[in-house]
């Protein structure tokens, strides 16, 4: 069989193309997988979201908070306190979950369970928790979980997003919506069942997805099935519809792995709120408008201080004050530039650590 000479120039780049690519999916199979992922999902009809439901969904379980049965080794079906979701978040059985949904795990003759979708049943330990986050690592001993996969891109206003979970305990069940906003902010939780959105550390995606009692700890992904968030509260009143949270997948790892690392997230504590309502002449700086009598700035700043530069760092508003300061180690101390009267001051604050714990 004779060959143009003129379609070498073409042919050569093509063959050596099969052959480099048939040596990378011999050494490396589970590429093959990813870019046939990619292939399909870029052709994936708009009209159905099965394929990110069916990439995602092996990796959200039911998790329960239950009392154990007479010998100690399995849940009480019968009493079960908590019926929530978690996201498979690492291999080997690393689940995250909100910490509002385990506290009952630490009373006694309670257990934590993982739940799979085809009834899997596995015994969970808490490895540590976060309640500014209101998120909770878990450990159960498996190391057939899929993770799930995350997303690398930030999510944007308008993004479609499902939110798959455990509402009511009904089982698995997916719900979608869109990214309603960003960057809302929250402090963790007030009470075991309250949590205070107006500031924090989480900068929550708000959702329109509806978010059910049950979906606490599930997950919050995109249309091609990577997780963007993790499921966490919503506002359900007569008069409110539409309104739910998640911590977006970044915070997330953060706080996982510092856990994983150290069992605990370490943030600095100053002690202070804002005022809430600053005056219209003031276009940056944060107004004091509360101060702990037990935290590091009692009896050094005053109600009615503007904070305006920490560490010479100029300070616009409280959200990144509050980003400064649980950025911080417990034991640093802050050089602290403030307006009190109208005149220009500096002090110096050694944080303390941020006690989380609710009583």
């Amino acid at each position: 069989m004779k060959i143009n000479k003129k379609l070498l120039p073409f042919l050569i780049p093509v063959i050596t193309g099969l052959i480099i690519g048939s040596v990378v999916l011999i050494i490396h199979p589970s590429t093959g997988k990813k870019i046939g992922d990619l292939i399909y999902s870029s052709g994936v009809s708009v009209d159905s979201y099965s394929y990110a439901v069916g990439k995602a969904a092996p990796s959200v379980l039911n998790i329960y908070v239950a009392q154990l049965n007479d010998d100690y080794t399995k849940p009480d079906t019968n009493n079960i306190i908590t019926s929530a979701s978690g996201v498979v978040y690492y291999k080997n059985g690393i689940i995250v979950t909100n910490y509002h949904v385990v506290t009952a795990g630490n009373e006694p003759d309670n257990g934590i369970w993982a739940q799979t979708r085809d009834g899997k049943i596995f015994k969970a330990f808490v490895v540590g928790t976060d309640r500014r986050t209101d998120l909770a690592v878990l450990k159960v001993e498996t190391s057939d979980l899929p993770p799930i996969n995350k997303v690398k891109k930030d999510p944007k206003v308008g993004d479609i997003v499902l939110a798959i979970g455990n509402p009511n305990n009904l089982g698995q069940t997916v719900t979608h919506g869109i990214i309603s906003a960003l960057s809302r902010s929250g402090s963790g939780l007030l009470t075991k069942d309250q949590m205070n959105i107006r500031q924090g550390v989480q900068e929550l995606i708000q959702t329109d997805a509806p978010i059910n009692q049950g979906n606490s700890g599930g997950a919050l992904i995109n249309s091609q099935g990577l997780l963007i968030g993790i499921n966490t509260a919503s506002f359900n009143s007569e008069n409110t519809y539409g309104i739910g949270f998640s911590v977006p997948t970044s915070m997330v790892t953060k706080v996982v792995d510092e856990i994983l690392a150290h069992g605990k997230v370490e943030r600095g504590y100053l002690g202070i709120s804002d005022a809430e309502v600053s005056s219209l002449e003031q276009s940056s700086g944060v107004t004091v408008g509360f101060i702990d009598p037990q935290g590091p700035a009692f009896g050094i700043l005053r109600i009615g201080d503007i904070i305006k530069k920490v560490d010479g760092v100029e300070i616009e508003d409280v959200r990144q004050l509050i980003d400064l300061i649980s950025q911080s180690k417990p034991g640093r101390k802050l050089s602290f530039e403030i307006l009190r009267n109208n005149e220009s001051r500096t002090e110096s604050i050694t944080l303390t650590e941020d006690n989380t714990s609710i009583e």
